[in-house]
């Protein structure tokens, strides 16, 4: 296996069991009695995690440009995690095990970012590369997960997200020797603190997080509301969790280029609106396939790959990994406090409450971003080379 398709094999592997944990856990938990608030604390305590050590593993990997070291013991954890699973009786030690397995698929964002940013100038191409290999291993999961669920026990799930991290160690295990690894920059690092000094660096970190609250206050429980609410199947809920995958897919074939050819500011603006749109019409409607087809819409893509783009323009190549770590922190940050709000909302109303507040956050996004966000010049740097890339 070459270095290239080394990467983006093991990007599809690390990506297809946060799948299954994304879509399938929470109607899990539910079954089993859990509340909504304790349901967000699947998405509650990984994001909390990953705010501290997404910029932690990004350092590492600038520090040594071992990536292959980080994703070998991260993608194991992974497999282990999922061999647990069907051990479990109670909704909170699923919660206690994610938040195990958080503790290093934290590093998958960071590291498989800075490698691809490193190894292509054209940042908006380069992310959106990473991220059609990352959703590839979400479509995945979720298709062949959903079709298990839906006629299998639940441990047919889990006996998958243990497959994908188990087979994914071995692809690392046995890739080329400079595959998976960054050449180390002599630039002098500006350390994290002189990141966040940085206005635009701090402002693209903000946005990211109300955008993030906005998204996923609601849409972490979604698929609880298709199957809870709407009265839809569980294979409803594996397909519309494909379908956004798969069409987050070409998107980001899409939306990468078009961040080099626009601009990154306009692209995050259109995300942002695109999610306020999206809030204002599944509130006024119920029906189960309008509401799935607007579900599956590749709105985040423009979001993710303008940030990223963004944060790659700010930064240097000795400062990429800790860049995109504390750009991963925001998201993480936003994502864990949007379903924190949201099952706080469900609990004490109802789940129609969640999408007025999450309409409410994008309308606020929206608007900031307008007024706050800058483009900058890309900075100017020698071609790095990622190795074998």
């Amino acid at each position: 296996m070459n270095q290239r398709l080394t990467v983006h094999v093991s990007t599809v592997l690390a990506f297809g069991p946060i799948g299954i944990i994304w879509a399938f856990l929470p109607i899990h938990l539910r079954s089993l009695g859990a509340s909504y608030l304790l349901i967000a604390l699947v998405s509650l305590i990984p994001a909390i995690e990953t705010i501290g050590l997404s910029p932690a593993w990004g350092g590492i990997l600038d520090k040594t440009g071992r990536g292959n070291k980080i994703l070998l013991v991260s993608l194991f954890v992974q497999g282990v995690g999922f061999s647990v699973f069907p051990f479990l009786k109670t909704p909170e030690e699923f919660v206690l095990v994610v938040s195990l397995m958080g503790i290093f698929s934290s590093s998958f964002i960071p590291v498989y970012g800075a490698m691809a940013t490193l190894s292509n100038r054209q940042y908006g191409r380069a992310i959106g590369g990473f991220w059609t290999a990352a959703l590839l291993g979400y479509a995945t999961a979720t298709l062949i997960g959903g079709i298990l669920y839906q006629y299998e026990s639940v441990n047919s799930l889990f006996l998958l997200g243990a497959i994908y991290g188990y087979v994914g160690t071995l692809v690392v295990l046995f890739a080329p020797r400079d595959a998976l690894t960054v050449k180390r920059f002599l630039d002098i690092s500006r350390g994290y603190w002189g990141l966040l000094k940085q206005r635009n660096i701090a402002i693209l970190c903000l946005l990211s997080v109300t955008v993030l609250v906005s998204t996923s206050a609601f849409n972490s429980f979604f698929t609880v509301y298709l199957v809870d609410v709407l009265n839809g199947s569980r294979l409803t809920a594996g397909l519309a969790a494909t379908g956004t995958t798969v069409l987050g897919v070409f998107a980001y074939r899409i939306v990468g280029p078009l961040n080099d050819k626009v601009g990154r500011k306009p692209v995050f603006i259109l995300g942002a609106a695109g999610y306020a749109v999206y809030f204002t019409i599944i509130y006024l409607v119920t029906n189960v396939v309008v509401v799935t087809v607007l579900w599956i819409l590749p709105i985040y893509p423009l979001v993710q790959s303008a940030a990223a783009a963004l944060m790659s323009d700010y930064t240097s190549a000795a400062d990429r990994g800790k860049g995109l770590g504390l750009l991963e922190s925001a998201i993480s940050l936003g994502g864990g406090l949007g379903p924190l709000a949201g099952g706080l909302i469900a609990d004490a109303s109802q789940l129609q409450a969640v999408i007025v507040f999450s309409l409410a956050i994008a309308l606020i996004s929206v608007t900031s971003s307008q007024v706050l966000l800058k483009e900058k010049p890309t900075v100017a740097i020698p071609d790095p080379i990622l190795s074998g890339m």
